[in-house]
């Protein structure tokens, strides 16, 4: 498989953690709480907690965007660790499923469910 689509994107980004830089997954929090944009004091806490950084570093990786840091994220991945990757992908059609667990294709329906 050499080509991103945008369904393999959004599996890596929410399933292969294991691939992100502390950097990186600190962005993904900041930009995710701060989508819900919680009370100051809210914030204040989750800071302190450790859950979302200020730090001018982490903000210039999510002043474009939460679709620019996936995208970015993402591609980073790719090119260092494609091969790498647990992808869990349809033995027919060879597309993502939906989640590490599905068993289910979302695009030919193919199903590999154990036979009961």
């Amino acid at each position: 498989m050499d080509t991103l689509y945008p369904e393999l994107k959004t599996y890596i980004y929410q399933y292969c953690l294991e691939f992100m830089t502390e950097d990186e997954i600190m962005a993904k929090r900041t930009v995710l709480y701060n989508f819900y944009m919680p009370s100051e004091s809210t914030l204040s806490k989750m800071k302190e907690k450790g859950w979302i950084s200020d730090h001018p570093r982490i903000h210039a990786m999510i002043t474009d965007g939460a679709e620019a840091l996936k995208d970015r994220i993402v591609n980073r991945i790719w090119d260092e660790h494609r091969d790498e990757l647990c992808l869990n992908l349809c033995p027919v059609c060879n597309k993502i499923a939906r989640t590490p667990a599905a068993r289910q294709c979302r695009f030919c329906f193919h199903d590999w469910h154990e036979a009961t």
